[in-house]
């Protein structure tokens, strides 16, 4: 006599984390294995792998109660069949065919099943939203959904542009998905019949500037330190730096990047990896003028991590992150006259000025922007990734960019204290070096009365500077009408002053040890 049960085989989990509920069927001691429309997530298993979600349940039981009426008018104690013959009758068309798959329900179970794998979720949801408002209704059939139906949703949509481009892709996506789990059956047929094969979403052309001109580049790098400590200003001119000289890494990419172990940084691309077989893996070769940048903002205590920047540590996640940097871009660009900056402009300025400026050409700016061209996507399984190119074209376009800046500041007299270009050369041999900076300079006392000045030391650490104050006062008579001081003997003092703090500094591990400014005020006063 024939028996059957519904189960659940562990070993045959898809690629969306998700089992398919068979019905095992038993008939003269050989056993057959039945699909359902069933599908199960991990949380709706027992560590036994047994269905505890009341609702699946109660389908698959359905599911047997016709299996079972129809295996019993098969007559099986008068009829000679083997198991296969058996399942094939009891599989008939007719038989345990849903008529009816409601896509918004699977849409919701998709997020859910997906939510810790794809980064931009929250778009998903809002192209669910706005489909749903679009239909009218929270209850739309799969087959309703054709290629005429989605060009209708398109223009619905009107002039937003770019979300009817993101909107479809991901309705797109999770119908595909749909259908090829409902149509996945024994018989090959088709369950949801409509296809979007032949439906391409929008694209979305940006009309808006994006990239700067290389002067206003150098404008940027050039803006002076604000004094204020955690300045929005301040992070967001270096990470756009920062970003440019990363082949415009991306911030969410920036947050999480790691050393690789021998000196390079690496990280997989976090909008595409989930998407490419190489998890689009990028290995990016520092170039000398980044490393002031790495120094201001280097984690030194994730060393098992190995993560390039702390700012994991200054921000709760990426995305505050990114809400950081947009509001220190206006501010930004508002310093360079460049209303409206964003900091994805890095990017784009990067790829702008290294086709426009430095020949290099198409196909390597579209490996320094880790892109992948669809037509070589199964090529590229075969080809071991070689890096050295683009950081080669990636230093040219450094030096370019950033060589005549060079000359010109080591032509002046610009005070670094001052603030101004983190990419002269003497700030960079002092961040090098040391990683801090100290200098003196005068400060006006009570000038109406006494009109003098005392020396106080300026150390700046980190983006962040504090004064000390300290013995040394000066009288009008050895300050000039400009204010600078004119006796030697105390510009001695104050110059033996500041090499003495200097010096202290050097036995200090800062490697070691995660020092703020205030830290390191007090070890130099202690």
């Amino acid at each position: 006599m024939a028996t059957i049960k519904y189960e659940v085989l562990k070993h045959n989990m898809r690629k969306d984390k998700t089992w398919n509920v068979v019905i095992r069927v038993t008939h003269k001691r050989v056993m057959k294995y039945i699909p359902t429309t069933v599908f199960v997530t991990r949380d709706e298993l027992t560590s036994s792998f047994k269905i505890k979600n009341y609702q699946k349940m109660e389908k698959c039981e359905e599911i047997l109660r016709i299996y079972r009426k129809r295996i019993e008018e098969e007559n099986l104690e008068f009829n000679d069949m083997d198991a296969e013959e058996l399942v094939r009758r009891i599989t008939r068309k007719d038989i345990v065919r849903p008529t009816f798959v409601d896509f918004v329900d699977y849409y919701q179970k998709w997020m859910k099943t997906h939510e810790d794998e794809i980064k931009g979720m929250s778009n998903y949801k809002t192209a669910l939203n706005s489909f749903i408002r679009f239909m009218g209704r929270k209850v739309i059939d799969c087959n309703e959904i054709s290629v005429r139906l989605m060009e209708s949703y398109v223009r619905w949509l009107g002039d937003r542009h770019r979300a009817a481009n993101l909107y479809t892709i991901c309705i797109k996506r999770v119908f595909n998905d749909a259908r090829e789990t409902y149509n996945d059956n024994l018989d090959g047929e088709e369950v949801i019949r409509r296809s979007l094969e032949f439906f391409d979403p929008p694209v979305h052309v940006c009309t808006e500037k994006r990239a700067i001109s290389l002067e206003h580049l150098r404008a940027l790098a050039a803006i002076p330190d604000e004094d204020r400590s955690n300045s929005s200003r301040n992070i967001a001119r270096d990470v756009f730096l920062i970003s440019f000289m990363m082949m415009g890494a991306n911030s969410i990419d920036i947050f999480s990047c790691k050393w690789d172990g021998e000196g390079n940084i690496t990280y997989e691309r976090a909008k595409t990896k989930d998407r490419r077989p190489d998890r689009a893996r990028i290995v990016i070769k520092p170039h000398p003028l980044l490393m002031p940048l790495i120094k201001r903002y280097a984690c030194v205590l994730d060393k098992k991590e190995k993560y390039v920047f702390r700012f994991n540590r200054m921000y709760k996640n990426p995305a505050d992150f990114s809400n950081n940097l947009n509001r220190g871009m206006k501010e930004v660009g508002k310093e360079i006259d460049e209303i409206g900056l964003t900091f994805y402009a890095a990017r784009h300025t990067m790829a702008t000025i290294a086709f426009n400026e430095t020949d290099i050409d198409k196909m390597t700016i579209h490996d320094m922007l880790n892109h992948q061209l669809p037509q070589y996507k199964i090529t590229d399984i075969y080809i071991k990734k070689d890096f050295r190119k683009i950081n080669e074209a990636n230093f040219k376009l450094i030096d370019y960019v950033f060589n005549d800046m060079e000359k010109e500041k080591a032509g002046s007299h610009q005070d670094k204290n001052q603030g101004g270009a983190l990419l002269t050369g003497d700030f960079l041999t002092n961040i090098v070096d040391t990683a801090v900076d100290i200098t003196w300079q005068l400060t006006p006392q009570d000038i109406n009365t006494r009109k003098s000045w005392n020396v106080e030391v300026k150390v700046t650490y980190k983006g962040q500077s504090k004064l000390i104050g300290t013995s040394i006062f000066a009288s009008e008579n050895d300050v000039s009408e400009e204010g600078v001081l004119t006796n030697e003997y105390l510009i001695k003092r104050c110059e033996a002053l500041v090499n003495s703090c200097k010096e202290r500094i050097s036995r200090f591990d800062l490697k070691a040890a995660q020092y703020d400014i205030n830290d390191l005020v007090n070890k130099l006063l202690s």
